[in-house]
């Protein structure tokens, strides 16, 4: 058994170099891996079952399809950029994790936490609660393309400083939580994979004497990876001819 995590793609509409390295990643791996999961952030931003019809993100909702369709088996986690997933699904193949936002699965005889990260820090996201209720998608998902994207754009715009006034400020560092990690790991998982911090790291832990392992997943603005789990055997690795 193969299985294939990864998260902060951000594709966006006007970067084909990253939308080459991901179709690079689903080409290669397709053939060979069992399960995929992408752990948010899939895109640069998302507006809804509207963006299935748009050109801006086409090629990758058709190699996600074809990824499908030949047998591998894909489960998406809601991220901070792509909230809206209605009908996304029907048009990739790929499954939206029950938990919308977290999802555990059992993977080389492990049982494995997996999220996209942003709730690990320990402080309120007040901002994606609001925008990932269903009143709020609801009403979202209705509004014209134009309006939906112009939106999309600014919140995009407000997450990375770009708007405040004054110069921008760099990105924050994402630090997170060593009592909610501990917690989680206290809870049962053996591992946590998450995306979110922007870094590729592993840090392996003793919580009550019993080992314990983290993964978290970098930006592909830095350097396109995943995380690989064939047969209890973990490796971060970078995404082969990207």
């Amino acid at each position: 058994m193969r299985r294939l995590f990864l998260s902060d793609v951000h594709l966006a509409p006007r970067d084909t170099e990253r939308t080459r390295r991901f179709l690079t990643l689903l080409d290669a791996e397709t053939p060979r891996t069992n399960e995929l999961y992408i752990l948010g952030d899939l895109f640069d931003y998302w507006i809804g079952p509207k963006h299935l019809r748009e050109p801006d993100y086409r090629e990758a909702i058709q190699a996600l399809h074809a990824a499908t369709e030949a047998g591998l088996r894909a489960t998406f986690l809601l991220g901070n950029r792509d909230f809206y997933m209605e009908g996304f699904t029907e048009a990739t193949g790929v499954a939206v994790a029950p938990g919308r936002t977290e999802h555990e699965i059992a993977a080389g005889g492990k049982r494995v936490y997996l999220c996209h990260g942003e709730y690990l820090e320990g402080r309120r996201r007040r901002a994606e609660e609001f925008i990932r209720s269903r009143g709020v998608e609801w009403f979202y998902t209705r509004l014209p393309g134009c309006l939906a994207k112009a939106g999309a754009r600014f919140y995009r715009g407000v997450s990375e400083r770009r708007f405040l006034p004054g110069k921008p400020k760099p990105r924050r560092p994402v630090v997170l939580s060593e009592t909610l990690l501990e917690e989680r790991f206290r809870n049962g998982a053996d591992v946590i994979v998450c995306g979110h911090v922007h870094r590729t790291e592993r840090r392996d832990l003793s919580i009550d004497g019993r080992p314990k392992t983290l993964f978290t997943l970098g930006d592909w603005a830095d350097r396109p990876n995943c995380l690989v789990e064939e047969d209890g055997d973990w490796r971060l690795s970078e995404v082969i001819g990207a």
